[in-house]
């Protein structure tokens, strides 16, 4: 067994060095095809990110070890699996992950896992979710323009990267999965894989994680709806505060001193946005022109807070609370968590409410 996983890192490590396209008609996800995997002891999980991490603990409780591949305290757009990440990933039951726009290695692995017949189930957290288009944080978004949507799981979107050429009007990939991570070039929109931001889809999440937990280890299958039907009641709830905090607000504008990873949240609350960043890509930088202007913006509006995200140094938004007299808080987008936050026990529930907390001042 083990020299199959060491020959499946090989695999796995050449099919990296050998950037190439995946066809259009291999699955993306891997189907365990038995039921039984989970003969004795627990159900052993590897998540990618946080919010999947935090879903699948809180639904499998006792019934499985869940390990969360991003390490504490990483960015997860510069992350990259290690030879033993690979080798948890093989031998784990259940593989989940958010999709292919988000951890833009993961085909790669997933290949190398069907090539060694692995047993692991791969769940792919987007499929069936529409995306939407990362449009550039400006102006039109006073209009609640809404970003155009594709449907991920559909023919042709199983490449590492999509985007849209406004210039050639045609969709066309970027298989780029190198350290740089050059997410794109300008004039073309990234589609934003940020799922887990809006409260109702990540339920969707959450439920999709019950079906894998059921199918893997059935002779719990009570234990694991009973905890998502008790999950599903706290994001409901978590849903209808942000709803009546966007209710009673008296404005509908955010303003952002980091990139903006809030599409989903920002869309299914009706706010409008401005970001110093064009894009949530790591690669966008702000511009002087962006700052002044928001900079202007905040003073002729009397906004009260300029947001910024975490596992960034927020010296775009210190420079413009500086220049205003605006405070800082923080918006959690739940990426990843510090290590000091993973041990005082935080959870996707306690940061987003958090961030209600913070949305409802910034919004007076």
């Amino acid at each position: 067994m083990k020299k199959q996983l060491y020959i499946l890192v090989i695999i796995v490590l050449l099919a990296f060095l050998l950037a190439g396209c995946v066809p259009d008609d291999e699955a993306s996800v891997v189907k365990s095809t038995t039921d039984d995997k989970v003969q004795d002891g627990k159900v052993q999980i590897v998540a990618t990110l946080f919010p999947q991490y935090d879903f699948a603990r809180q639904i499998a409780g006792d019934k499985a070890e869940v390990t969360l591949l991003l390490p504490p305290g990483m960015e997860s757009h510069s992350y990259e699996p290690t030879p033993s990440d690979i080798i948890k990933i093989n031998e784990s039951d259940l593989f989940i992950y958010t999709g292919k726009n988000m951890e833009i290695w993961s085909q790669k692995i997933i290949d190398g896992m069907k090539s060694s017949n692995s047993k692991s189930l791969v769940l792919d957290l987007s499929e069936g979710i529409d995306l939407v288009s990362a449009e550039p944080t400006v102006a039109e978004h006073e209009k609640n323009k809404e970003a155009r949507g594709v449907h991920n799981g559909g023919a042709g979107h199983d490449h590492d990267y999509e985007t849209w050429d406004e210039h050639n009007n045609e969709l066309w990939h970027d298989h780029n999965t190198g350290a740089s991570h050059n997410h794109r070039h300008s004039q073309s929109h990234v589609f934003d894989p940020h799922i887990w931001t809006d409260p109702i889809y990540a339920k969707i999440m959450v439920n999709k994680i019950n079906e894998a937990l059921c199918r893997i280890d059935p002779v719990n299958e009570a234990y694991y709806k009973k905890n998502t039907a008790r999950y599903n009641e706290e994001l409901d709830a978590l849903h209808e505060e942000f709803q009546a905090i966007v209710r009673d607000g008296h404005r509908n504008e955010i303003i952002f001193g980091s990139r903006f990873a809030l599409y989903y949240f920002a869309k299914r609350y009706g706010l409008t946005y401005r970001s110093a960043f064009d894009s949530c890509s790591s690669e966008t930088e702000p511009s002087a022109r962006k700052v002044a202007d928001l900079i202007d913006r905040i003073k002729e509006e009397n906004i009260h807070v300029i947001y910024y995200a975490e596992m960034e140094d927020p010296k775009v938004a210190r420079s413009i609370s500086r220049e205003t007299g605006k405070k800082m808080l923080l918006f959690h987008s739940c990426h990843n968590v510090t290590k000091e936050e993973l041990e005082s026990g935080a959870t996707y529930l306690s940061l987003m409410r958090q961030n209600a907390e913070n949305l409802k001042e910034g919004l007076k």
